[in-house]
Parts: structure tokens; sequence; C-alpha cells
């Protein structure tokens, strides 16, 4: 019997599985679900990415700071277009991986902000 802890929306749940064998093929037989309550706060961290390559014009955030679901926290210039990024969701920049003036390729890290549920 393994241990798991799974969590799904949000909640935490403490999964037991057993290894099964039938014919010679590995199986999982879910047996005892519960779910784990604690008393400290979940912490959720999102990386904001660049959705497009371009160059940073503006940062509008730095880190420790609290930021609101949907503020512009970077604005992006990408083939002659100004694009803001917004927070998709509120908490504290926890770390800024880019400067104004810095050229980022799609998928590129621009910041981490952590939100306290």
């Amino acid at each position: 019997m393994r241990k798991f802890l799974v969590r799904v929306n949000g909640e935490e749940y403490e999964v037991e599985v057993a290894e099964v064998r039938e014919g010679g093929e590995d199986n999982w037989n879910i047996k005892n679900i519960k779910k784990v309550t604690s008393s400290l706060p979940l912490q959720v961290t999102t990386t904001l990415r660049a959705p497009m390559p371009g160059r940073i014009l503006a940062l509008n955030v730095e880190k420790g700071e609290k930021v609101e679901a949907g503020q512009v926290v970077i604005i992006l210039e990408a083939m002659k277009m100004e694009n803001e990024i917004a927070a998709e969701r509120g908490g504290i920049v926890k770390e800024v991986y880019v400067e104004e003036n810095d050229t980022v390729d799609s998928g590129d890290p621009l910041l981490d902000i952590e939100e306290e549920r």
C-alpha cells in the first residue's frame, strides 16, 4: 500500500493505493481516500510567462509588491505594438526575472506571483 497526497480543485486528499497484479500487468486499485485538513494556508505560485517574443517596455511591479488579479504588471513590445501583460491572480510578487529593455522569447518566465489561500 502506498500513500499519496493529491490536490483537486484546491482541496488536498490523502490517497492510499494498492498495487494489484493480474496476468502480469500492473493495475492500481484505490482503497481509501480521506480529505486532509490543515491549519496552514495553501501557497500557490503562478509563473507569468511571455505570450510572445518581444522587448520589455515597462515593468510596473517589483519583488515583494502586492498585485491584484487583472492588474497590468508588464508592457511587452512585439511587432511595434504594446501588449499589456496582466496578473492572472492576485498575490505577492515573489520573483522578477526580467528588467526593462530585456528581450524575451515566447514562454520565458517574467515573474512569479504567490497567492495565499
